[in-house]
């Protein structure tokens, strides 16, 4: 190959000899002014040749040191990944043998080695979080987001870091901000956000992150479970619109949940208060009288009751707890509420006589037992009082006329949302006897926050369409 390289030189030599010997011509050049240069055409063809050569050996020779160059960063990047797999091994190790402190010393030399190693950030952040050290675990959590936006881990890590420090805008302003992108829908950051925001009672932008979450799911369990929410949620928008007087408003939302969930409670409750504030009593007892035939459902009578009270129209309230009692003779939680009624009304005999035709029937608490004694001293019978109170004193007592289906905690006032368990549509008035738990008690239909808008299996007796 060599004596190939010089025989070609060599005649090279031999055809720029000749090419002088054929063309002896001359060529003048003035490169500047005043300084004329008178060259052989031959040479200028030569330079030219020389100076093209020269270009391209320059080309390539630039394209291979950029060769070396990038084969020079890779091999020292295998390296570093080396050393830095190595030194992560090391760190899991101490891990597991509960080494913290050398698991901590060991993170912090990778990540100083390796700057963007998300997954030494990420921990390192975490154990500083575990420590005690917020400040530092929320600079490593946002050093690892600089390199990894897109995941989710250093998003969730960095709003508890927020979380944890009492941060609780930031967290918000991190969820918004991964929410508001096109490719943040993860559903489980979204459920978490959601979570944030019912928590403060942002109903709006809870609403809005919901709504997209319960779009993310095919039809199942899971979807039917968020579309719960989404009916809890649009009940504390139109409540929360309601106490700012803007009724208008809060029919829509009410509406709107009963659209989705015709049998939820609270939102029909909330659009009689809604309907009774704008001076439309008519219609809202038309709301709460819709709901009571649709669900048999106490809670409704309970609130007609109230509101027929305060409207002056008690005549409204018993006819209508007259038609339940001849649909449901035999039902013992509908009797009792009606002779609380009478009580309220001061029709102490007609109480007295329903209250001793309940006794025996159930097994009564003792407030029940506290009503019919004070019936019997209105009415100067103070044996029957006295043995009555004495019968309320040994049995069961439970303060609070209405309670959780879910958790059955008692409550004074009713609620939408029980403060227990944080779920919608479980409270409802209590039927005042207690009964022997069944399988069917010890599970619920609510889910998390929500409800799922199906019968409740559960508390059967408070049905004005099961008798006891």
């Amino acid at each position: 190959m060599t004596r190939f390289l010089l025989l070609v030189l060599l005649l090279s030599l031999v055809f720029i000899v000749k090419l002088f010997e054929w063309n002896p011509q001359t060529v003048t050049f003035q490169f500047l002014p005043g300084h004329p240069l008178t060259l052989p055409e031959v040479t200028l063809f030569v330079l030219a040749l020389g100076l093209g050569a020269g270009f391209v050996m320059m080309v390539h020779g630039m394209g291979d040191l950029l060769r070396w160059v990038r084969n020079l960063r890779e091999v020292q990047d295998e390296k570093r990944e080396e050393k830095a797999a190595a030194l992560w091994k090391k760190v899991r190790e101490e891990l597991n043998r509960s080494h913290t402190p050398q698991a901590l010393s060991l993170l912090e030399r990778l990540v100083s080695i390796y700057p963007n190693h998300t997954e030494a950030l990420l921990l390192l952040g975490n154990i500083k979080r575990s420590m005690g050290d917020l400040s530092g675990a929320i600079r490593l959590h946002r050093r690892a987001r600089v390199f990894d936006e897109e995941d989710v881990r250093l998003l969730a890590a960095l709003a508890e870091d927020y979380s944890k420090a009492g941060r609780g805008e930031d967290e918000l302003a991190l969820y918004g901000e991964y929410f508001r992108k096109k490719e943040g829908r993860n559903v489980n950051v979204l459920g978490m956000f959601r979570d944030r925001l019912i928590a403060r009672e942002k109903w709006d932008e809870a609403l809005e992150v919901q709504s997209v979450l319960s779009r993310s799911f095919q039809k199942g369990e899971r979807r039917d479970r968020e579309v719960a929410i989404l009916v809890g949620i649009k009940y504390e928008t139109g409540k929360a619109q309601l106490s700012r007087e803007d009724t208008d408003a809060s029919r829509r939302s009410f509406r709107s949940a009963l659209k989705i969930d015709p049998s939820f409670s609270p939102a029909r409750i909330g659009l009689a208060e809604a309907q009774s504030r704008e001076g439309r009593v008519t219609e809202a007892f038309a709301t709460l009288e819709e709901g009571f035939r649709r669900d048999k459902d106490l809670v409704f009578l309970d609130r007609l009751e109230e509101m027929a009270l305060e409207t002056g129209s008690p005549d409204r309230i018993l006819s209508l707890f007259e038609k339940a009692v001849a649909g449901d003779p035999n039902n013992s939680a509908l009797l009792y509420a009606r002779a609380r009624l009478f009580d309220r009304l001061m029709l102490v005999d007609s109480a007295l006589e329903l209250m001793e035709s309940l006794e025996g029937t159930e097994n009564w608490e003792g407030e029940f037992y506290g009503l019919l004694g004070d019936l019997y001293l209105r009415k100067q019978d103070r044996a029957n009082a006295l043995e009555s109170f004495r019968k309320g004193a040994h049995g069961e007592s439970r303060i609070g006329r209405y309670a959780c289906r879910h958790c059955q905690i008692r409550l004074a006032g009713w609620s939408g949302r029980c403060p227990s368990c944080n779920r919608w549509g479980t409270v409802t008035v209590h039927p005042g006897f207690s009964r022997p738990a069944s399988p069917a008690d010890e599970t619920g239909n609510r889910y998390m926050e929500g409800s799922s808008g199906l019968p409740d299996p559960t508390w059967d007796a408070y049905s004005l369409g099961q008798s006891t």
